[in-house]
């Protein structure tokens, strides 16, 4: 479509789809619904349809086809909006709600300057190319500015968002708002499952001769980690690229940092030994800026007297934990978390949604000073205590966008109930065939 043939529509849409005169269209078009003294005809509401085509291309990038699909879909709910709008202009007019001409001057400026019209004479032209007079522009206008008028006087007063508002919508809509998450400073306590040595055993064999297979060809690496992935319904990146860099692998376990700051490129790591099963690392390349590797796991396969061991092991800490004994002295004493061990389960502070989904999930409820459920992962069982936790201020910018979704929900809200209150005391026909499956009906 060509950006003048659209401006064109445009603003013939939004002059006419709300109060388009119906003195000719009940000669030539088809009545579809009355509403009190006036008529809804089919090329009203079409327009009506064609206006929320246009906003969908705007709002979603539809194709002019896609967005028109889409806008008749919404007919029904189209025409109940149409329906609502001629009745708060008819009880506009019959208030007598004054619009003065420099209202309508100021308003008519700020079309030309949005469609780039230069003069007054070009702006009568660019209306009679569309089938208006400017009288007929003036009046419509001043019909839209009226019913503007009477919404906005009875409702805006009662559109009165309070501090407590905006910290409930914040409150419930944290997640759309990952840079607001909650930062907690967390310990935790570790029970790692111990397998038995014919356990380590199996994992052992297994890994070897995946290890055998890939140096007979390299290549495949990341077929058969995946083939071993799939047999353990092992969730994770084996067998694909990973990209880091060297101050990122700092970050990674000690039994997986010492091995990959070590290989070089193309060379592959012997079976390491870690809590869930044996790991092998291959780093693709190497630079000062960045490494790339791939990394296989062959999970160790508990069996139940190991994983009931390590339960038994938890109840008897969370028994001492209910007693008042201290999550970190406990920590120091049974965890088997290398890492935070020797600081008595010090996690440190994290973003919420910096964690693992499955702990975040577990740590999101918890106040200040309480401890989590047990949470059985693939390696052990764990429980997280939160020892701090701050929420993010919102900026005033924030402040203002969610006052402003909060006055238009409230809008939406008192609209449909002062129409609804003009409803009431109307009378609605709509013919069967207005909108598809739409039945007759009358108030």
């Amino acid at each position: 479509m060509k950006p003048k043939t659209t401006t064109s529509t445009l603003l013939i849409i939004l002059i006419l789809c709300i109060n388009l005169p119906t003195s000719d269209a009940r000669i030539f078009d088809k009545i579809i619904a009355y509403v009190n003294d006036d008529v809804i005809t089919k090329r009203r509401l079409d327009l009506v349809v064609k206006q929320r085509a246009f906003e969908l291309q705007q709002m979603h990038r539809y194709t002019e086809s896609e967005a028109l699909k889409e806008a008749e879909k919404e007919r029904s709910e189209l025409l109940d909006r149409l329906i609502r709008e001629m009745l708060v202009l008819e009880a506009a007019l019959t208030l007598k709600v004054e619009v003065t001409n420099v209202e309508i001057e100021e308003h008519i400026q700020k079309y030309k300057t949005q469609f780039q019209i230069a003069s007054d004479e070009e702006f009568k032209k660019f209306l009679n190319r569309n089938g208006l007079t400017l009288a007929a522009f003036r009046e419509q206008l001043q019909r839209n500015l009226m019913t503007e008028k009477l919404v906005m006087g009875r409702i805006l007063p009662r559109l009165q968002v309070r501090d407590s508002d905006v910290q409930k919508f914040f409150e419930e809509n944290r997640d759309q708002l990952p840079t607001k998450a909650d930062k907690v400073h967390l310990r935790k306590i570790f029970i790692a499952y111990k397998p038995s040595e014919a356990e380590k055993k199996t994992a052992y064999d297994e890994v070897k001769q995946a290890l055998t297979n890939i140096k007979t060809d390299k290549t495949q690496f990341e077929a058969i980690a995946r083939n071993i992935a799939t047999k353990h319904n092992l969730n994770t990146q084996v067998g694909f690229v990973i990209e880091t860099t060297p101050a990122e692998i700092l970050s990674y376990p000690n039994v997986f940092l010492t091995v990959l700051s070590k290989l070089k490129a193309g060379e592959m790591s012997e079976p390491i030994e870690a809590e869930d099963g044996y790991h092998v690392f291959m780093v693709e390349t190497r630079t000062d800026e960045k490494i790339t590797f791939r990394h296989l796991t062959v999970p160790f396969s508990f069996s139940q007297e190991v994983i009931q061991k390590a339960k038994d092991k938890m109840q008897d800490i969370l028994k001492k934990l209910e007693a008042g004994e201290s999550f970190a002295k406990l920590a120091k004493l049974h965890s088997d978390d290398i890492k935070t061990k020797t600081d008595e389960g010090n996690m440190g502070t994290h973003t919420l949604t910096e964690l693992n989904p499955i702990i975040q999930k577990i740590v999101e409820p918890l106040e200040i000073g309480k401890f989590s459920e047990t949470l059985a992962l693939d390696n052990g069982l764990h429980i997280y205590k939160v020892e701090d936790r701050k929420t993010p201020e919102l900026t005033t910018q924030e402040k203002k966008q969610i006052i402003g979704i909060l006055r238009q929900q409230l809008f939406e809200k008192e609209y449909t109930a002062y129409t609804d209150s003009l409803l009431e005391n109307a009378y609605i026909k709509i013919k069967p065939d207005a909108v598809p499956s739409t039945e007759t009906t009358e108030k």
